[in-house]
């Protein structure tokens, strides 16, 4: 009996412990389950908060312009893959293709004009810069260069990008060290020893050999009544004609820096290019003749007289302010009589009256000679004009350029052969 007894407990305790085991693991499962679902959702709620955190970043960080602010990788897309390619330098403001929605698969944005990407990480928010796009006018040359692989591209001798890729590109700009070219939908130079060679693309466009260059002195409106008494005087309406005729035709009204680089023959322009140039700033130049550059959206430069008027009675985004000399416009042939150091002071304040700018000089009553010449050159003017009543030319003197003088009798069509 007593060893039954000891058997059944035996057997007892077995059980006891088989279910206990049996117990644990069952618990051990079931804990290992539940702890497992715990960490997956725990894992699976910080995939989300992180990708809405990654997502809010790149609404934040995502604009149509955006500022670099340290160098940066740039991309491109292989096979549905980013591949580096290359660099932006910092404080580079870049100008991003539209996202109409961005989700998490737009962690590269695309930049507007190119083929190339960089990362959400690497940009904040930035301002649109105010560019000079005259050079969208310039005719390319006929060749084409191939660069060296990086190509890097400089902008004020400051480099920009480095692309580790060959890119054979238009020459817009021929300078003396860069081929200036389009990239980024912008002017940027390639040093030329960063060009392994040329090709030949005609482009077969009408490039200007010659070029008219209009000069204006004084507007009145004749239908209200107004008088002016001299020969250089123009209606009003006169100008707004041949202003509308230029406009209808297709003409591209150049600056002073292109004609400056023209004539250096660093850029080709379009057969329909015409130069306005004004003189003096006196009667209509700060009212009339604005409205109708504004009103045709054409490109005008007034050669001011800066002792006589302000720079700020001319204020217009149609309109550019050169050096007609400070205070040598008295009494014909002026100019002629000072001496050198004279002239260089009288172009010195009025190149600081005009805050700096002296790209281009204009000759009072159109005389000039050698020692005017000299001082104009020496003040670091690129460029002068006279009269001459006949075209320029990229072969005349770059400081003896030949304008048209409007008289108050000009019909259209003698207007119409200056130009053409």
């Amino acid at each position: 009996m007593e060893s039954k007894r000891k058997m059944k407990k035996s057997v007892i305790f077995i059980v006891i412990a088989l279910i206990l085991v049996i117990g644990g693991l069952v618990g051990g499962i079931i804990y290992k389950n539940y702890r497992d679902d715990k960490l997956a959702k725990e894992k699976a709620q910080r995939k989300v908060a992180e990708e809405k955190e990654i997502l809010e970043t790149m609404k934040a960080n995502y604009s149509n312009y955006v500022i670099i602010d340290k160098a940066s990788k740039l991309y491109k897309l292989d096979n549905d893959k980013y591949i580096e390619i290359g660099e932006v330098s910092s404080n580079t403001i870049l100008e991003l293709e539209e996202i109409e929605n961005i989700t998490l698969d737009n962690q590269y944005f695309k930049l507007a004009n190119s083929n190339y990407y960089i990362s959400y990480k690497d940009v904040a928010v930035g301002e649109e810069q105010s560019t000079n796009a005259n050079y969208k006018h310039y005719i390319p040359f006929d060749n084409d260069i191939v660069t060296s692989n990086p190509t890097n591209f400089y902008k004020d001798n400051e480099l920009i990008y480095s692309i580790n890729e060959e890119l054979t590109l238009p020459i817009i700009i021929n300078d003396t060290d860069y081929y200036y070219v389009e990239f980024d939908d912008q002017l940027l130079g390639i040093k030329k020893d960063n060009v392994s060679k040329t090709v030949e693309n005609k482009r077969n466009q009408d490039v200007a050999v010659n070029i008219g260059v209009l000069n204006y002195h004084f507007f009145y409106t004749k239908s209200i009544g107004q008088v002016c008494d001299q020969i250089i005087c123009l209606d009003i309406a006169k100008f707004d004609e041949q202003m509308k005729y230029l406009k209808d035709e297709g003409f591209y009204t150049a600056t002073m820096e292109d004609m400056a680089l023209w004539m250096e023959k660093k850029i080709r322009l379009p057969k329909k290019t015409t130069v306005i140039t004004i003189d003096d700033g006196a009667m209509g130049t700060d009212t009339l003749l604005p409205r109708t550059l504004e009103k045709y959206d054409l490109h005008g430069t007034l050669f001011l007289i800066t002792a006589w008027w302000p720079k700020s009675r001319y204020q217009s985004p149609n309109m550019e302010i050169q050096s007609h000399g400070n205070n040598i416009h008295n009494y014909l042939g002026e100019a002629l009589s000072k001496t050198k150091a004279e002239l260089l002071d009288d172009f010195k304040k009025s190149i600081d009256a005009l805050d700096g700018e002296h790209t281009a000089f204009c000759y009072p009553f159109y005389s000039h000679n050698a020692t005017v010449r000299s001082a104009v050159k020496e003040s670091g003017f690129k460029i002068a004009f006279a009269g001459g009543n006949v075209k320029a030319n990229q072969n005349n003197d770059p400081y003896q350029i030949n304008r048209y003088v409007i008289y108050d009798n000009i019909t259209l069509d003698q207007f119409k052969n200056m130009v053409n």
